[in-house]
């Protein structure tokens, strides 16, 4: 094993500059202001000696004023994976130098500020909360030079400190912990780097994965937690406050407890560290948990704005459906005046155009028109839009929709109050209806009649279709379809919806030529 350097006067020099409690300030300085220079410049030469210059005034002395190999390689990789856990994150678009910076910062902090070891220094007294501190200065500093402020980013910036900081503990703990142990039982020094040089590449190799496979799971929780910052920058603010609060109370306790202890490191005192790291973990959980409250409560607004839109557009449809049903009649003469002086006419071209566009168009809106003009008794709006749209797609497929509507003054206001659920409803609905347009389809003169009635007992929905003769002998199971492969499922799932709610019933039967389903909602 290697001993201590003989100590010229140049190497007691470094060695106290850089381990002297002002160092870091000094060093800090330095490498900000050659990141901030070459930012502003913007030249290649000055890009590349400020880069040299950056990791000699850092790297070169890490090696150089090592006393063991197994602490400079420690340093280096510590700084390796801090920095590629920023590289890999990629919140924020950084250069070569910005990230030749952080990797100077980071290595000078693992070696000098106590990462993973106990030095007999100032910033022993707080633990891992001045390394925490000097991490969060390097990445807002080198930030704020790059992007000038990061209102609207601060959550990006806040994740990439948190993940980099445990990162380059968790690398010194478990090497300091388990592996420094293994060399230093070696018999020759080369036993030793080989030890300490293998351990590392393997921690290194494994940290950098575990940086990668968490950007590519939470990538998109990272965009929508940073996206409710710049919807809420109070919330963003709160955070870095707090986080820098969590710091300076736990160096507090940590000094306090230290001063008063007969040794400056004691396995007591890393509690304090642990208390550091569940408490930035913790704050990353409250995160979570106020990004819940605020997605809901954002999505509620925007469900009341929602509806507040869709009653208003409501509102104005049936106005100018009103409109239409007075002149109604009027329509129907003048489009029959129209189809008589079309056929006065002579013209061929005309009357066939008349007869295949016109005057379909016509019959068809006319017929929407009065479907929806009884739909508009219908409470709940979305259930009025669903069966309008459904209602649509039958008459656009010439198929002959009849509907009644017989709502009385009842307990339960709306679909939506009724004890089950509205989208269980609409599927039911929907696959019942699709089922009717299908089988209607084949038809020349298919027909659907819907009856809708509500009281205070119940809400029922009839359907009634035209249906093939051939279907009626066989009878109609769930699960079972002439339509091909993988078809017929919907009444599977019709059935399994109900079997959910004892105060639903579903009665299907033929009647004559047709098939009758109807399904009735009893209130509680």
């Amino acid at each position: 094993m290697r001993g201590e350097k003989d100590m010229t006067s140049f190497n007691l020099f470094l060695f106290y500059v850089y381990r002297s409690t002002f160092s870091p300030l000094i060093i800090f300085t330095f490498l900000f202001i050659t990141c901030f220079l070459e930012n502003k410049i913007k030249n290649r030469v000055a890009t590349i000696i400020a880069t040299i210059l950056a990791l000699g005034v850092t790297v070169l002395p890490i090696i150089y004023l090592s006393v063991t190999g197994s602490m400079a390689m420690l340093n280096l990789a510590v700084a390796f994976v801090m920095t590629a856990t920023v590289f890999i994150l990629n919140f924020v678009k950084l250069s070569l130098l910005d990230y030749i910076v952080l990797f100077s910062s980071f290595a000078y902090i693992s070696r000098f500020v106590g990462i993973g070891q106990p030095l007999a220094t100032i910033t022993a007294l707080s633990g891992l909360s001045i390394p925490a501190l000097y991490t969060f200065i390097a990445l807002l500093v080198v930030y704020k030079i790059k992007f000038k402020q990061l209102k609207g980013n601060l959550f990006y910036f806040w994740f990439t400190w948190i993940l980099t900081f445990i990162k380059g503990y968790g690398i010194s703990f478990l090497f300091s912990r388990y592996v420094v142990g293994l060399g230093q039982r070696s018999a020759t020094r080369i036993e030793a780097l080989f030890i300490w040089g293998n351990a590392l590449f393997v921690i290194v190799i494994i940290s950098t994965a575990i940086i990668y496979f968490m950007k590519k799971l939470l990538k998109k929780h990272f965009d929508n937690i940073n996206n409710m910052g710049k919807t809420y920058p109070q919330i963003e603010r709160f955070f870095i406050y707090n986080s820098i609060g969590i710091i300076i109370f736990t160096a507090s306790l940590h000094s306090i407890y230290l001063s008063h202890s007969n040794w400056l490191w004691t396995p007591f005192s890393q509690l304090f560290n642990w208390f550091l790291l569940f408490a930035l973990i913790l704050q990353l959980l409250f995160l979570i948990m106020v990004f819940r409250i605020t997605w809901l409560k954002d999505s509620l607004k925007h469900k009341a704005v929602e509806n507040q839109s869709l009653a208003i557009y409501s509102s104005s449809l049936e106005k100018n459906i009103d409109n239409i049903k007075h002149i109604k009649h009027d329509v129907k003469n003048i489009f029959l005046t129209m189809g008589n002086f079309v056929e006065q006419s002579g013209n061929t071209e005309m009357q066939d155009f008349y007869h295949k566009k016109i005057s379909p168009f016509a019959t068809d809106e006319i017929a929407k028109n009065d479907l929806y003009s009884k739909l508009s008794q219908l409470n709940n709006e979305q259930l009025k839009a669903f069966m309008f749209y459904k209602i649509s797609q039958a008459v656009e497929r010439n198929i002959d929709v009849s509907l009644d509507v017989s709502v009385q003054c009842t307990s339960f206001e709306s679909a939506t109050e009724l004890p089950m659920e509205f989208v269980d409803l609409v599927r039911i609905l929907g696959i019942l209806l699709d089922n009717s347009i299908e089988e209607c389809m084949l038809f020349s003169d298919g027909s659907i009649h819907i009856k809708i009635s509500q009281n205070d007992e119940m809400i029922s929905y009839m359907i009634k279709n035209t249906i093939r003769s051939e279907i009626k002998e066989k009878g109609i199971k769930s699960g079972i379809s002439t339509k091909g492969k993988n078809k017929g499922n919907g009444l599977i799932i019709v059935r399994s919806i109900i079997e959910n709610y004892d105060f639903v019933s579903l009665n299907s039967y033929f009647h004559e030529d047709s098939f009758v389903q109807n399904i009735v909602i009893y209130s509680k």
